[in-house]
C-alpha cells in the first residue's frame, strides 16, 4: 500500500498541481486562464479609442459604399434674442452594399439621438476643428451603438452650418 502511494498517487498529485499552476499562469496555449485586471486608466483609454471616429483621410476598404443621411436642422441653445440653427449633413461609410438597408431601417433612431445631442450644444461649442471633431465622434459613437460596428467604416461631415 505504501508503494502504491509512493509510486502512483504522489506523482499523480504532483502532475495535477503543476497543470493547475500552468493553467493559472496562462502557460497552456488555447487556455487563457483568468484575464488580467485592467487599470482605470487603461479602461478609459480603451473607451476613448472606441468612441473616437477614424480619420477622414483613412482609405476606404474594397467594396465600401457611402450613404448620406437626410439633413439635420436643429435649434441650438443660445442666450440671443433670436434662434440659432445648425444644419448638418452626415455621410456614413459602410463596409458593403448590404448594410444600406440596415442603416436605413435605423435612421429614425439615429436622427433622434443626433437631434437630442445637437440641441444641447451652443454655437460656441461648434467653433473650429474641436467642435467639428466632437460632432463626428458623437455621431460615430451613436452609429456604433445602433448598428453593428462591423458594418460601419467611417462617418464624414458633409455639411455643418450655423445660421
Amino acid at each position: 500500500m505504501k508503494k502504491l502511494l509512493l509510486f502512483v498517487l504522489l506523482p499523480l498529485l504532483l502532475l495535477i498541481g503543476a497543470g493547475a499552476g500552468a493553467f493559472l499562469a496562462g502557460l497552456i496555449p488555447g487556455f487563457g486562464g483568468p484575464e488580467p485586471e485592467m487599470t482605470a486608466e487603461q479602461k478609459a483609454e480603451m473607451e476613448r479609442i472606441a468612441n473616437t471616429a477614424p480619420s477622414p483621410a483613412k482609405p476606404s476598404p474594397a467594396g465600401a459604399v457611402f450613404h448620406t443621411l437626410d439633413e439635420f436642422v436643429v435649434n441650438l441653445q443660445s442666450n440671443r434674442g433670436y434662434p440659432v440653427f445648425l444644419v448638418l449633413s452626415l455621410t456614413v461609410e459602410l463596409s458593403n452594399e448590404g448594410a444600406v438597408p440596415v442603416i436605413t431601417a435605423q435612421e429614425p433612431r439615429i436622427r433622434d439621438g443626433m437631434i437630442v445631442y445637437l440641441s444641447s450644444l451652443t454655437p460656441q461649442q461648434l467653433n473650429g476643428y474641436d467642435g467639428i471633431q466632437k460632432v463626428r465622434n458623437n455621431a460615430w459613437r451613436l452609429l456604433r451603438e445602433l448598428i453593428d460596428p462591423d458594418l460601419i467604416v467611417n462617418v464624414q461631415i458633409a455639411k455643418l452650418t450655423v445660421k
